[in-house]
Protein backbone atom coordinates (compact mmCIF):
# COMPACT_ATOMS: atom_id res chain seq x y z
CA UNK A 1 0.00 0.00 0.00
CA UNK A 2 2.87 2.35 0.92
CA UNK A 3 4.68 1.63 -2.35
CA UNK A 4 1.53 2.30 -4.38
CA UNK A 5 1.02 5.59 -2.55
CA UNK A 6 4.63 6.60 -3.15
CA UNK A 7 4.45 5.78 -6.85
CA UNK A 8 1.27 7.80 -7.18
CA UNK A 9 2.81 10.73 -5.35
CA UNK A 10 5.92 10.55 -7.54
CA UNK A 11 3.80 10.64 -10.69
CA UNK A 12 1.84 13.61 -9.40
CA UNK A 13 5.05 15.49 -8.58
CA UNK A 14 6.47 14.73 -12.02
CA UNK A 15 3.35 16.14 -13.65
CA UNK A 16 3.39 19.26 -11.47
CA UNK A 17 7.00 19.94 -12.46
CA UNK A 18 7.04 18.97 -16.12
CA UNK A 19 3.63 20.06 -17.43
CA UNK A 20 4.39 23.79 -17.06
CA UNK A 21 7.86 23.31 -18.55
CA UNK A 22 6.83 21.42 -21.65
CA UNK A 23 3.25 22.42 -22.32
CA UNK A 24 2.24 18.77 -22.25
CA UNK A 25 -1.43 18.10 -22.75
CA UNK A 26 -3.16 14.83 -21.95
CA UNK A 27 -5.86 14.92 -24.55
CA UNK A 28 -9.31 13.46 -24.56
CA UNK A 29 -9.84 9.76 -25.17
CA UNK A 30 -10.39 10.12 -28.91
CA UNK A 31 -7.64 12.69 -29.56
CA UNK A 32 -4.84 11.88 -32.00
CA UNK A 33 -1.18 11.38 -31.37
CA UNK A 34 -0.13 13.99 -33.90
CA UNK A 35 3.07 13.99 -35.97
CA UNK A 36 5.41 16.83 -35.05
CA UNK A 37 4.57 18.88 -38.14
CA UNK A 38 0.87 18.85 -37.19
CA UNK A 39 1.46 20.05 -33.62
CA UNK A 40 0.53 23.68 -34.19
CA UNK A 41 0.60 26.31 -31.48
CA UNK A 42 -1.49 29.39 -32.14
CA UNK A 43 0.31 32.68 -31.58
CA UNK A 44 -1.71 35.18 -29.60
CA UNK A 45 -2.81 38.21 -31.60
CA UNK A 46 -1.11 41.26 -30.05
CA UNK A 47 -2.77 44.59 -29.32
CA UNK A 48 -1.58 47.66 -31.21
CA UNK A 49 1.40 48.29 -28.93
CA UNK A 50 2.35 44.63 -29.03
CA UNK A 51 2.03 44.53 -32.82
CA UNK A 52 4.42 47.46 -33.15
CA UNK A 53 6.92 45.73 -30.89
CA UNK A 54 6.64 42.44 -32.76
CA UNK A 55 7.03 44.05 -36.16
CA UNK A 56 10.54 45.31 -35.37
CA UNK A 57 11.90 42.76 -37.81
CA UNK A 58 12.86 42.59 -41.49
CA UNK A 59 9.43 43.76 -42.71
CA UNK A 60 6.44 45.67 -41.34
CA UNK A 61 4.48 42.44 -40.97
CA UNK A 62 3.40 42.07 -37.32
CA UNK A 63 5.23 38.78 -36.70
CA UNK A 64 8.37 39.54 -38.69
CA UNK A 65 10.55 39.56 -35.58
CA UNK A 66 9.58 35.93 -34.95
CA UNK A 67 10.82 34.83 -38.38
CA UNK A 68 14.31 33.91 -37.23
CA UNK A 69 14.33 31.30 -39.96
CA UNK A 70 14.27 33.94 -42.70
CA UNK A 71 16.94 35.95 -40.92
CA UNK A 72 19.19 32.88 -40.76
CA UNK A 73 19.07 32.39 -44.53
CA UNK A 74 19.61 36.09 -45.27
CA UNK A 75 16.22 37.12 -46.63
CA UNK A 76 16.60 40.74 -45.49
CA UNK A 77 19.63 41.00 -47.77
CA UNK A 78 18.23 38.82 -50.57
CA UNK A 79 15.14 41.02 -50.98
CA UNK A 80 17.47 43.95 -51.74
CA UNK A 81 17.96 42.29 -55.14
CA UNK A 82 14.37 43.18 -56.01
CA UNK A 83 13.48 39.54 -56.59
CA UNK A 84 10.10 38.40 -55.23
CA UNK A 85 9.29 35.38 -57.39
CA UNK A 86 6.81 37.40 -59.45
CA UNK A 87 5.50 35.41 -62.40
CA UNK A 88 6.73 32.11 -60.93
CA UNK A 89 4.14 29.43 -60.19
CA UNK A 90 4.62 27.18 -57.16
CA UNK A 91 2.47 24.09 -56.56
CA UNK A 92 1.82 23.23 -52.92
CA UNK A 93 0.91 19.53 -52.89
CA UNK A 94 -0.59 19.21 -49.45
CA UNK A 95 -3.81 19.58 -47.40
CA UNK A 96 -4.90 22.62 -49.40
CA UNK A 97 -4.58 26.29 -48.46
CA UNK A 98 -6.99 28.24 -46.25
CA UNK A 99 -9.23 30.05 -48.72
CA UNK A 100 -9.90 33.21 -46.71
CA UNK A 101 -6.35 34.07 -45.72
CA UNK A 102 -5.58 37.72 -46.43
CA UNK A 103 -1.80 37.41 -46.70
CA UNK A 104 -1.34 36.50 -50.37
CA UNK A 105 -2.44 39.61 -52.23
CA UNK A 106 -4.86 39.78 -55.13
CA UNK A 107 -4.71 36.88 -57.56
CA UNK A 108 -1.67 35.14 -56.09
CA UNK A 109 -3.62 32.25 -54.56
CA UNK A 110 -5.25 30.21 -57.31
CA UNK A 111 -8.12 27.75 -56.94
CA UNK A 112 -5.88 24.77 -57.71
CA UNK A 113 -7.26 21.24 -57.68
CA UNK A 114 -8.81 18.86 -55.16
CA UNK A 115 -7.77 15.21 -55.61
CA UNK A 116 -9.34 14.04 -52.35
CA UNK A 117 -13.03 14.54 -53.05
CA UNK A 118 -15.34 15.51 -55.88
CA UNK A 119 -15.67 19.07 -54.61
CA UNK A 120 -13.61 21.72 -56.34
CA UNK A 121 -12.62 23.44 -53.10
CA UNK A 122 -8.98 23.23 -51.99
CA UNK A 123 -9.71 24.90 -48.66
CA UNK A 124 -7.45 23.70 -45.87
CA UNK A 125 -9.13 22.55 -42.66
CA UNK A 126 -6.01 21.05 -41.08
CA UNK A 127 -3.45 23.81 -41.48
CA UNK A 128 -0.41 22.00 -42.87
CA UNK A 129 -0.68 23.23 -46.46
CA UNK A 130 -1.51 26.77 -45.33
CA UNK A 131 1.56 26.85 -43.10
CA UNK A 132 3.73 25.64 -46.00
CA UNK A 133 2.25 28.15 -48.44
CA UNK A 134 2.83 31.02 -46.03
CA UNK A 135 6.52 30.21 -45.70
CA UNK A 136 6.86 30.15 -49.48
CA UNK A 137 4.88 33.19 -50.51
CA UNK A 138 3.04 35.21 -47.84
CA UNK A 139 2.79 38.88 -48.78
CA UNK A 140 5.63 41.09 -47.57
CA UNK A 141 5.22 44.53 -45.97
CA UNK A 142 1.42 44.46 -45.99
CA UNK A 143 1.06 44.77 -42.23
CA UNK A 144 -0.53 41.32 -41.98
CA UNK A 145 0.84 38.09 -40.53
CA UNK A 146 4.30 37.20 -41.84
CA UNK A 147 6.40 37.42 -45.00
CA UNK A 148 7.25 34.48 -47.24
CA UNK A 149 10.58 33.88 -48.93
CA UNK A 150 9.11 34.69 -52.35
CA UNK A 151 6.31 37.20 -51.65
CA UNK A 152 5.42 37.65 -55.31
CA UNK A 153 4.86 34.03 -56.37
CA UNK A 154 1.58 32.51 -57.47
CA UNK A 155 0.53 29.69 -55.16
CA UNK A 156 -1.29 26.71 -56.71
CA UNK A 157 -2.76 24.41 -54.04
CA UNK A 158 -3.20 20.79 -55.09
CA UNK A 159 -5.06 19.03 -52.32
CA UNK A 160 -4.02 15.40 -51.88
CA UNK A 161 -4.99 14.89 -48.25
CA UNK A 162 -7.26 16.06 -45.46
CA UNK A 163 -5.08 14.79 -42.63
CA UNK A 164 -1.61 14.02 -44.00
CA UNK A 165 -2.34 10.55 -45.36
CA UNK A 166 -2.43 10.26 -49.15
CA UNK A 167 -4.03 7.48 -51.15
CA UNK A 168 -1.83 5.46 -53.47
CA UNK A 169 -1.62 6.98 -56.93
CA UNK A 170 -2.79 10.44 -55.84
CA UNK A 171 0.72 11.83 -55.33
CA UNK A 172 1.79 10.95 -58.86
CA UNK A 173 -1.44 12.43 -60.20
CA UNK A 174 -0.80 15.65 -58.28
CA UNK A 175 2.77 16.03 -59.56
CA UNK A 176 1.64 15.57 -63.16
CA UNK A 177 -1.25 17.99 -62.69
CA UNK A 178 1.16 20.62 -61.35
CA UNK A 179 3.16 20.35 -64.56
CA UNK A 180 0.56 19.70 -67.26
CA UNK A 181 -2.53 21.52 -65.97
CA UNK A 182 -1.05 24.36 -63.95
CA UNK A 183 2.36 24.82 -65.60
CA UNK A 184 4.15 25.18 -62.27
CA UNK A 185 7.84 26.07 -62.17
CA UNK A 186 8.39 24.70 -58.67
CA UNK A 187 6.65 21.98 -56.65
CA UNK A 188 6.77 21.82 -52.86
CA UNK A 189 6.01 18.36 -51.49
CA UNK A 190 6.11 18.46 -47.68
CA UNK A 191 5.06 14.88 -47.07
CA UNK A 192 6.30 11.39 -47.79
CA UNK A 193 6.26 7.69 -47.02
CA UNK A 194 8.81 4.95 -46.48
CA UNK A 195 7.33 3.05 -49.41
CA UNK A 196 7.64 4.58 -52.85
CA UNK A 197 4.05 5.06 -53.95
CA UNK A 198 2.78 3.98 -57.32
CA UNK A 199 3.99 6.12 -60.22
CA UNK A 200 5.72 8.76 -58.04
CA UNK A 201 9.24 8.21 -59.38
CA UNK A 202 8.04 8.42 -62.98
CA UNK A 203 5.99 11.52 -62.17
CA UNK A 204 8.95 13.26 -60.53
CA UNK A 205 11.23 12.40 -63.44
CA UNK A 206 8.57 13.70 -65.83
CA UNK A 207 8.29 16.99 -63.92
CA UNK A 208 12.05 17.44 -63.87
CA UNK A 209 12.26 16.72 -67.61
CA UNK A 210 9.84 19.59 -68.15
CA UNK A 211 12.03 22.00 -66.16
CA UNK A 212 10.03 21.90 -62.93
CA UNK A 213 12.01 21.80 -59.69
CA UNK A 214 10.63 19.42 -57.04
CA UNK A 215 11.51 20.28 -53.42
CA UNK A 216 10.64 17.77 -50.69
CA UNK A 217 10.72 17.25 -46.95
CA UNK A 218 12.71 14.22 -45.78
CA UNK A 219 10.91 12.92 -42.68
CA UNK A 220 10.70 13.74 -38.98
CA UNK A 221 11.81 10.53 -37.26
CA UNK A 222 15.35 11.72 -36.54
CA UNK A 223 16.95 8.52 -37.84
CA UNK A 224 18.35 7.04 -41.06
CA UNK A 225 15.02 6.04 -42.65
CA UNK A 226 14.42 7.16 -46.21
CA UNK A 227 11.16 8.89 -47.10
CA UNK A 228 9.89 9.26 -50.65
CA UNK A 229 9.74 11.23 -52.86
CA UNK A 230 12.37 13.22 -50.93
CA UNK A 231 14.87 10.34 -51.24
CA UNK A 232 14.65 10.33 -55.03
CA UNK A 233 17.76 11.69 -56.74
CA UNK A 234 15.70 13.96 -59.00
CA UNK A 235 14.26 15.91 -56.04
CA UNK A 236 15.81 18.43 -53.67
CA UNK A 237 15.56 16.77 -50.25
CA UNK A 238 15.68 19.21 -47.33
CA UNK A 239 16.68 18.57 -43.72
CA UNK A 240 16.27 20.91 -40.75
CA UNK A 241 18.48 22.89 -38.38
CA UNK A 242 17.67 24.73 -35.16
CA UNK A 243 18.52 28.28 -34.06
CA UNK A 244 22.11 27.22 -33.37
CA UNK A 245 22.50 25.83 -36.91
CA UNK A 246 22.62 22.33 -35.47
CA UNK A 247 20.71 19.46 -37.04
CA UNK A 248 17.22 19.30 -35.51
CA UNK A 249 16.52 16.26 -33.37
CA UNK A 250 13.79 15.14 -35.78
CA UNK A 251 15.81 15.68 -38.97
CA UNK A 252 17.15 12.59 -40.73
CA UNK A 253 20.70 11.44 -41.36
CA UNK A 254 20.94 9.82 -44.79
CA UNK A 255 21.52 10.37 -48.49
CA UNK A 256 18.14 12.11 -49.00
CA UNK A 257 19.47 15.32 -47.41
CA UNK A 258 20.71 17.59 -50.19
CA UNK A 259 20.64 20.82 -48.16
CA UNK A 260 19.24 22.03 -44.84
CA UNK A 261 17.16 25.03 -43.83
CA UNK A 262 15.62 26.20 -40.55
CA UNK A 263 12.58 24.07 -39.75
CA UNK A 264 12.28 24.29 -36.00
CA UNK A 265 9.86 26.63 -34.19
CA UNK A 266 8.82 28.15 -37.50
CA UNK A 267 6.15 30.85 -37.64
CA UNK A 268 3.62 30.91 -40.47
CA UNK A 269 -0.04 31.32 -41.36
CA UNK A 270 -2.89 29.72 -39.45
CA UNK A 271 -6.50 28.92 -40.26
CA UNK A 272 -7.98 32.37 -39.95
CA UNK A 273 -7.65 35.81 -41.47
CA UNK A 274 -4.33 37.16 -40.20
CA UNK A 275 -3.84 34.28 -37.75
CA UNK A 276 -0.35 32.93 -37.10
CA UNK A 277 0.99 29.66 -35.69
CA UNK A 278 4.26 27.99 -34.85
CA UNK A 279 5.30 24.43 -35.71
CA UNK A 280 8.37 22.30 -36.48
CA UNK A 281 9.39 19.72 -39.06
CA UNK A 282 11.23 19.24 -42.33
CA UNK A 283 7.82 20.03 -43.80
CA UNK A 284 8.70 23.62 -42.94
CA UNK A 285 12.35 23.70 -43.96
CA UNK A 286 11.52 22.50 -47.48
CA UNK A 287 9.28 25.54 -48.31
CA UNK A 288 12.22 27.89 -47.69
CA UNK A 289 14.16 26.07 -50.40
CA UNK A 290 11.11 26.08 -52.69
CA UNK A 291 10.80 29.84 -52.14
CA UNK A 292 14.47 30.32 -52.97
CA UNK A 293 14.02 28.29 -56.15
CA UNK A 294 11.16 30.64 -57.10
CA UNK A 295 13.34 33.73 -56.59
CA UNK A 296 16.05 32.27 -58.83
CA UNK A 297 13.46 31.16 -61.42
CA UNK A 298 12.27 34.76 -61.69
CA UNK A 299 15.79 35.91 -62.53
CA UNK A 300 16.69 32.84 -64.61
CA UNK A 301 13.58 31.13 -66.03
CA UNK A 302 15.77 28.59 -67.82
CA UNK A 303 17.08 27.19 -64.52
CA UNK A 304 16.43 23.45 -64.18
CA UNK A 305 17.00 21.02 -61.31
CA UNK A 306 20.64 20.32 -62.15
CA UNK A 307 21.33 24.04 -62.38
CA UNK A 308 19.66 24.65 -59.02
CA UNK A 309 21.61 21.85 -57.38
CA UNK A 310 24.90 23.27 -58.68
CA UNK A 311 23.99 26.75 -57.43
CA UNK A 312 23.04 25.44 -54.00
CA UNK A 313 26.21 23.37 -53.78
CA UNK A 314 28.36 26.46 -54.44
CA UNK A 315 26.45 28.87 -52.18
CA UNK A 316 25.42 26.98 -49.04
CA UNK A 317 27.08 27.49 -45.67
CA UNK A 318 28.98 24.29 -44.94
CA UNK A 319 27.95 22.66 -41.66
CA UNK A 320 29.10 19.43 -40.04
CA UNK A 321 31.85 17.57 -41.87
CA UNK A 322 33.65 19.45 -44.62
CA UNK A 323 31.83 19.12 -47.91
CA UNK A 324 28.81 16.87 -48.30
CA UNK A 325 27.56 14.80 -45.37
CA UNK A 326 24.35 12.96 -44.51
CA UNK A 327 23.35 15.27 -41.65
CA UNK A 328 23.52 18.62 -43.47
CA UNK A 329 23.90 17.72 -47.13
CA UNK A 330 25.80 20.55 -48.83
CA UNK A 331 24.91 22.84 -45.94
CA UNK A 332 22.55 25.63 -44.92
CA UNK A 333 20.94 27.62 -47.73
CA UNK A 334 22.00 31.28 -47.94
CA UNK A 335 19.69 33.31 -50.16
CA UNK A 336 21.95 36.28 -51.04
CA UNK A 337 24.85 33.99 -51.87
CA UNK A 338 22.56 31.81 -54.01
CA UNK A 339 21.26 34.83 -55.93
CA UNK A 340 24.82 35.96 -56.70
CA UNK A 341 25.97 32.41 -57.48
CA UNK A 342 23.07 32.01 -59.93
CA UNK A 343 24.03 35.23 -61.72
CA UNK A 344 27.61 33.99 -62.05
CA UNK A 345 26.40 30.56 -63.17
CA UNK A 346 24.22 32.01 -65.93
CA UNK A 347 26.64 34.80 -66.89
CA UNK A 348 24.42 37.74 -65.93
CA UNK A 349 25.17 40.83 -63.85
CA UNK A 350 25.77 39.96 -60.21
CA UNK A 351 23.44 41.97 -57.91
CA UNK A 352 25.18 44.28 -55.45
CA UNK A 353 23.63 42.89 -52.26
CA UNK A 354 25.19 42.08 -48.89
CA UNK A 355 25.99 38.51 -47.89
CA UNK A 356 24.03 36.71 -45.20
CA UNK A 357 25.09 38.18 -41.85
CA UNK A 358 26.36 35.91 -39.11
CA UNK A 359 23.67 35.17 -36.55
CA UNK A 360 24.45 35.15 -32.86
CA UNK A 361 24.43 31.49 -31.74
CA UNK A 362 22.07 30.38 -29.00
CA UNK A 363 23.91 30.58 -25.64
CA UNK A 364 25.05 27.38 -24.00
CA UNK A 365 23.49 26.33 -20.68
CA UNK A 366 24.88 28.42 -17.84
CA UNK A 367 25.58 31.49 -19.98
CA UNK A 368 22.81 33.70 -18.66
CA UNK A 369 20.10 31.10 -19.13
CA UNK A 370 17.11 30.91 -16.82
CA UNK A 371 15.76 27.51 -15.77
CA UNK A 372 12.85 28.00 -18.18
CA UNK A 373 15.12 28.69 -21.14
CA UNK A 374 17.32 25.74 -20.22
CA UNK A 375 14.38 23.39 -20.73
CA UNK A 376 14.00 24.59 -24.33
CA UNK A 377 17.00 22.47 -25.30
CA UNK A 378 15.71 19.70 -27.53
CA UNK A 379 17.72 16.87 -26.02
CA UNK A 380 16.53 17.72 -22.50
CA UNK A 381 12.97 18.19 -23.64
CA UNK A 382 12.97 14.84 -25.42
CA UNK A 383 14.58 13.13 -22.40
CA UNK A 384 11.76 14.18 -20.08
CA UNK A 385 9.11 13.55 -22.70
CA UNK A 386 10.29 9.96 -22.98
CA UNK A 387 10.20 9.60 -19.20
CA UNK A 388 6.61 10.78 -19.09
CA UNK A 389 5.59 8.52 -21.97
CA UNK A 390 7.10 5.57 -20.11
CA UNK A 391 5.41 6.49 -16.83
CA UNK A 392 2.01 6.75 -18.44
CA UNK A 393 2.30 3.91 -20.92
CA UNK A 394 -0.99 2.06 -20.84
CA UNK A 395 -2.76 4.86 -18.94
CA UNK A 396 -3.13 7.33 -21.78
CA UNK A 397 -1.91 6.23 -25.21
CA UNK A 398 -2.87 9.64 -26.63
CA UNK A 399 -0.40 11.73 -24.61
CA UNK A 400 0.91 14.37 -27.02
CA UNK A 401 3.40 17.20 -26.94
Amino acid sequence: MKNTFRKGLALLMALCLLVPLFGISVLAENAEDLPIDYQFKDVEVPDNDGAQALSAGMTNDPYSSQQWNLEMIGMGQAWQSGLTGKGVRVAVIDTGVYTNTNDFGDGRLEAGKNLVSETASTNDTRGHGTFVAGLIGAEKDNGVGIAGVAPGVTIVPIKTSNDGSTADGVSAQAIRAAVDEFHCDVINYSSGSKALMSGVKDAVNYAVSKGTIVVCSTGNDGNTSLYYPGALEATIGVGSVDKSMVRSSFSHNNRSIFVVAPGEDSTSLGLGSGSVRTASGTSYSAPLVAGLAALLKEAHPEMNTNDFKAILQSSCKDLGEAGYDYEYGWGLIQAPEAIKAAATYFGTEVPDIPDTPEMEPEPEPGEGWTIWELFNFNWLREFFQNIIRSLFKGWSPNLTF
